[in-house]
């Protein structure tokens, strides 16, 4: 019996909760991994940042990782570290199967606000008790137990506050011990002083100043510890923040701003001692970066995390067909279900039997790859919308099967960005920016959209600050460029780096998203014949400038409607030109008659002849 959409492993968007209700193996069983992505760097190389969009697959890379360093030694100890996650939701049975994985989260009140600009000293702090609470765990099969460890043990537990199993909290207060020999008794006392992290300008106080003695003296140490032969690595993952109120906001880009100096600073230790492999590794949100280059003061980010990166990438832009890794993401999952069932069809019988010969009038590997931000998510989505409509029973993604699911992977899509856009954004800007959108036009020009917000949303950030919101959009892949004349196009998915805005130029709105958005190009067509220029016929007269000149065609904006013509150079005078530029040149105004509209170029058509 053939198998349906809904036997498909289709796992979820997220990693952790994919190994929370799928289990690792099946995760790992359908894991693939990029070809360019340099593992062993990561591994056993200098590098321990994993930078990427959200989507591209940063968390189920650790969990890969975590299970090809314990296939290397099985000796290996790891240790997960979510930043805010809230891990206690999670089924903890299959992580706790597994030997030798420990997992905690970072727990921040919302009262701890911290005006001041660093971080470090507390995330060493926290970092430091991670370590110990791993090595106790192990049986301190990672660090050696004697008098240096002890001593770094001692010193650490000096700051103390409630704690709770698996979390690392960075609490409003702190109880320190600080202790000093009595001149009388010569006897060593240790009288406790309290340090609030929530109170102003607690960096300028006296016991802020002990708090970062301490962790100076644990720095110290923490240097002269001395290793077992057992690998040791700390993951950290999740790094979020959103904008929601300012101050949390910021103070969570710095927090991990300074979390990623911390993952620098103690790599740095770690790498000393070159008999054993000991390693922090850390996901990086490419979102992330950009929120604190934005918000708030840098510390020189870039060089730390441009030094010692491998960015994720699922970029192949040499190729279009089944052979792009990420389609490879799909058929391993379609392969996955066809083995279970007992089928043993090869790559070439699976694309045969399971796709179309074109949907939408495109091959299906090009309709997918264009749906798509090229991330591993996207495959997760379009798999989980076709189970979710009237095509889960269907036996392939036939034509019928994409028009059932095509809303929903549409809706899900805008659901996900919207999510990316909470790093830059507050809810309220993301519904403005996304309400812009909603019904304009699949493609538009500059200029057609500034006259939109003029119309609409005047006084708004989007009148304000629109060329940085546009910028903003283009690497979030919510829209692109296309261009009318040489029929490309350009994405930041693509390797095509920042958003031309130009007259040749249109802005296109990607065209997973253009379903949720109301927007398609009969639209837009509709919109240039009776829109906005209702008031344009065939035969009237019209005042143009010329923007550009390009074989055979001069190009021109029509003042009055803020519309593109264009000028077939048969059309530019009555007797024979060889060159354009024999007759107009750039920034020459004329008059002109309107021959026709160029639906394919979304270009007037207008004619000199008769001036």
């Amino acid at each position: 019996m053939d198998i349906e959409i809904k036997d498909i492993y289709a796992g979820k968007p997220d990693a952790k909760d994919e190994i929370d209700s799928e289990g690792l193996s099946s995760f790992l069983e359908n894991y693939i991994m990029p070809e360019n992505f340099n593992l062993t760097s990561l591994v056993k190389g200098n590098y321990y940042f994993i930078t990427g969009y959200k989507g591209t697959g940063k968390t189920a890379l650790l969990y890969y990782v975590d299970d090809y360093i314990k296939q290397q030694d099985a000796q290996t100890c790891s240790s997960f570290v979510f930043f805010k996650g809230d891990y206690s939701n999670l089924q903890k049975q299959e992580l706790e199967l597994l030997s030798k994985r420990l997992t905690s989260a970072i727990s921040i009140g919302n009262d701890v606000i911290l005006e001041g600009q660093d971080f470090e000293y507390i995330w060493r702090w926290l970092f430091y008790q991670r370590i110990i609470e791993d090595n106790k765990d192990y049986n301190y099969g990672i660090y050696r137990k004697d008098d240096k460890w002890d001593l770094f043990e001692k010193t650490i537990n000096k700051i103390s506050a409630e704690k709770k199993k698996k979390l690392l909290s960075i609490p409003a207060k702190v109880t320190l011990s600080m202790p000093y020999v009595d001149p009388i008794q010569q006897a060593k006392i240790e009288p406790k002083a309290e340090l609030d992290f929530s109170a102003a300008k607690v960096q300028e106080s006296k016991n802020y100043r002990t708090f970062v003695q301490i962790i100076d003296l644990a720095d110290e140490l923490f240097g002269q510890l001395r290793r077992t032969d057992i690998p040791y690595y700390i993951f950290v993952d999740e790094l979020e923040a959103y904008y929601g109120e300012e101050k949390v906001f910021k103070r969570d880009l710095r927090l991990i701003r300074d979390l990623i100096f911390t993952v620098k600073k103690i790599n740095s230790v770690f790498v000393k001692d070159k008999k054993t492999t000991t390693k922090v590794i850390c996901s990086v949100r490419t979102e992330i970066i950009n929120a604190i280059n934005r918000f708030i003061v840098t510390k020189e980010l870039n060089k730390v995390t441009s030094g010692y990166e491998v960015p994720l990438i699922w970029d192949y832009t040499n190729t279009n067909s089944f052979e792009h890794p990420i389609l490879k993401i799909l058929l391993k999952r379609i392969e996955y279900a066809e083995k279970r069932n007992g089928g043993l069809l090869n790559e070439k019988e699976l694309i045969k039997k399971w796709f179309p010969e074109k949907i939408n009038g495109s091959e299906p590997s090009n309709y997918l790859l264009n749906n798509s931000w090229c991330k591993p998510r996207d495959m997760v989505r379009l798999i989980l919308a076709a189970q979710n409509c009237l095509g889960s029973t269907n036996s392939c993604f036939s034509q019928a099967t994409i028009d059932f699911c095509h809303k929903k992977y549409s809706t899900d899509s805008l659901v996900e960005i919207k999510e990316e856009m909470r790093a830059l954004y507050s809810p309220e800007e993301i519904t403005l920016i996304i309400g812009c959108l909603t019904g304009f036009r699949a493609s538009f020009t500059f200029a057609e959209l500034r006259k939109h917000i003029d119309r609409y949303y005047k006084n708004s950030i989007l009148e304000t600050r629109l060329n940085a919101i546009l910028d903003d959009l283009y690497r979030l892949g919510i829209i692109g460029n296309f261009s009318p004349i040489s029929r490309s196009f350009r994405w930041q998915h693509k390797g095509d780096d920042g958003l031309v805005l130009s007259d040749e130029w249109q802005i296109m709105i990607h065209v997973a998203l253009q379903n949720a958005l109301s927007v398609n190009r009969k639209h837009d067509r509709a919109s240039k014949l009776k829109g906005d220029n209702s008031n344009l016929h065939v035969g009237d007269l019209v005042t143009i400038k010329i923007v550009n000149i390009v074989p055979n065609f001069a190009i021109a904006r029509i003042e009055k409607f803020g519309c593109n013509g264009s000028i077939h150079i048969s059309q530019l005078s009555k007797q024979f030109n060889k060159t354009v530029d024999e007759v107009v040149s750039v920034g020459e105004i004329r008059k002109a008659r309107i021959l026709g509209y160029d639906e394919v170029h979304d270009k007037w058509q207008l004619t000199l002849k008769e001036m």
